[in-house]
Protein backbone atom coordinates (compact mmCIF):
# COMPACT_ATOMS: atom_id res chain seq x y z
CA UNK A 1 0.00 0.00 0.00
CA UNK A 2 2.91 2.32 0.70
CA UNK A 3 4.42 1.97 -2.61
CA UNK A 4 0.95 2.82 -4.38
CA UNK A 5 0.59 6.06 -2.25
CA UNK A 6 4.39 6.91 -3.32
CA UNK A 7 3.94 6.22 -6.95
CA UNK A 8 0.71 7.90 -7.20
CA UNK A 9 2.37 11.31 -5.03
CA UNK A 10 5.32 11.18 -7.34
CA UNK A 11 3.01 11.20 -10.38
CA UNK A 12 1.44 14.23 -8.93
CA UNK A 13 4.28 16.10 -8.27
CA UNK A 14 5.36 15.16 -11.62
CA UNK A 15 2.14 16.53 -13.26
CA UNK A 16 2.16 19.92 -11.01
CA UNK A 17 5.47 20.61 -12.74
CA UNK A 18 4.50 19.80 -16.33
CA UNK A 19 1.30 22.00 -15.59
CA UNK A 20 3.63 24.59 -14.74
CA UNK A 21 5.95 24.46 -17.12
CA UNK A 22 3.17 24.96 -20.55
CA UNK A 23 2.36 28.27 -21.74
CA UNK A 24 -1.55 28.45 -22.77
CA UNK A 25 -0.93 27.65 -25.98
CA UNK A 26 -0.02 24.16 -24.44
CA UNK A 27 -2.81 23.28 -22.54
CA UNK A 28 -5.08 20.49 -23.77
CA UNK A 29 -8.92 21.92 -24.42
CA UNK A 30 -11.58 20.58 -22.09
CA UNK A 31 -12.77 16.99 -23.10
CA UNK A 32 -16.45 16.23 -23.93
CA UNK A 33 -18.23 13.92 -20.95
CA UNK A 34 -20.84 12.80 -22.96
CA UNK A 35 -18.14 11.29 -25.36
CA UNK A 36 -16.14 10.41 -22.11
CA UNK A 37 -19.27 8.41 -20.40
CA UNK A 38 -19.15 6.29 -23.92
CA UNK A 39 -15.44 5.86 -24.07
CA UNK A 40 -15.75 4.89 -20.11
CA UNK A 41 -18.27 2.33 -20.81
CA UNK A 42 -16.66 0.84 -24.07
CA UNK A 43 -13.25 0.23 -22.72
CA UNK A 44 -14.56 -1.33 -19.85
CA UNK A 45 -12.99 1.08 -16.46
CA UNK A 46 -16.52 0.86 -15.11
CA UNK A 47 -16.00 -2.94 -14.46
CA UNK A 48 -13.62 -1.78 -11.62
CA UNK A 49 -14.22 1.75 -11.19
CA UNK A 50 -18.53 1.87 -11.11
CA UNK A 51 -20.51 3.18 -13.56
CA UNK A 52 -20.27 6.65 -11.78
CA UNK A 53 -16.46 6.24 -10.96
CA UNK A 54 -17.46 5.77 -7.59
CA UNK A 55 -15.23 2.68 -7.41
CA UNK A 56 -15.46 -1.00 -6.25
CA UNK A 57 -12.85 -3.30 -6.86
CA UNK A 58 -10.65 -0.50 -7.82
CA UNK A 59 -10.62 3.12 -6.21
CA UNK A 60 -12.95 5.68 -6.23
CA UNK A 61 -11.88 8.44 -9.48
CA UNK A 62 -14.52 10.74 -9.43
CA UNK A 63 -16.32 13.69 -9.15
CA UNK A 64 -12.93 15.31 -8.54
CA UNK A 65 -10.20 12.97 -11.13
CA UNK A 66 -6.52 13.40 -10.92
CA UNK A 67 -5.36 16.66 -12.94
CA UNK A 68 -5.42 15.77 -16.43
CA UNK A 69 -1.27 15.29 -16.65
CA UNK A 70 -1.99 13.26 -14.01
CA UNK A 71 -4.30 11.07 -15.39
CA UNK A 72 -2.98 10.73 -18.10
CA UNK A 73 0.28 9.50 -17.09
CA UNK A 74 -1.50 7.28 -14.81
CA UNK A 75 -3.06 5.74 -17.48
CA UNK A 76 -0.55 5.11 -19.68
CA UNK A 77 1.41 3.57 -16.92
CA UNK A 78 -0.28 2.27 -14.25
CA UNK A 79 1.97 0.95 -10.89
CA UNK A 80 -0.56 -1.40 -9.60
CA UNK A 81 -2.98 -3.71 -11.35
CA UNK A 82 -5.04 -1.73 -13.37
CA UNK A 83 -3.83 -2.43 -17.29
CA UNK A 84 -2.05 0.14 -18.74
CA UNK A 85 -3.64 2.00 -21.96
CA UNK A 86 -0.89 3.48 -24.72
CA UNK A 87 -1.98 5.94 -27.10
CA UNK A 88 -2.82 2.96 -29.52
CA UNK A 89 -5.49 1.80 -27.41
CA UNK A 90 -6.76 4.97 -26.66
CA UNK A 91 -4.92 8.54 -27.65
CA UNK A 92 -4.81 11.54 -25.24
CA UNK A 93 -7.89 13.11 -26.77
CA UNK A 94 -9.88 10.30 -25.58
CA UNK A 95 -8.18 9.97 -22.08
CA UNK A 96 -9.65 13.75 -22.15
CA UNK A 97 -13.08 13.00 -23.00
CA UNK A 98 -12.76 10.52 -19.96
CA UNK A 99 -11.64 12.94 -17.69
CA UNK A 100 -14.47 15.45 -18.70
CA UNK A 101 -16.85 12.91 -17.96
CA UNK A 102 -15.50 12.13 -14.63
CA UNK A 103 -15.36 15.93 -13.27
CA UNK A 104 -19.09 15.98 -14.65
CA UNK A 105 -19.97 13.45 -12.11
CA UNK A 106 -21.99 14.77 -9.02
CA UNK A 107 -20.71 15.32 -5.43
CA UNK A 108 -21.81 11.73 -3.16
CA UNK A 109 -24.38 12.65 -1.11
CA UNK A 110 -23.48 14.01 2.47
CA UNK A 111 -23.87 11.20 5.29
CA UNK A 112 -26.11 13.28 7.31
CA UNK A 113 -28.85 13.16 4.52
CA UNK A 114 -29.25 9.75 4.38
CA UNK A 115 -31.66 8.63 6.97
CA UNK A 116 -31.05 5.10 6.74
CA UNK A 117 -27.01 6.19 8.33
CA UNK A 118 -28.37 8.44 11.27
CA UNK A 119 -27.95 6.41 14.43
Amino acid sequence: MKTWMLMLLAVLVLAAAGAAAQTPAQTTPAGDADAGKKLFVSLGCWTCHGYEGQGGAAPRIAPRPLPRAAFTTYVRRPPERMPNYPERVVSDEQLGHIHAYLQSRPMPRPIESIPLLQP
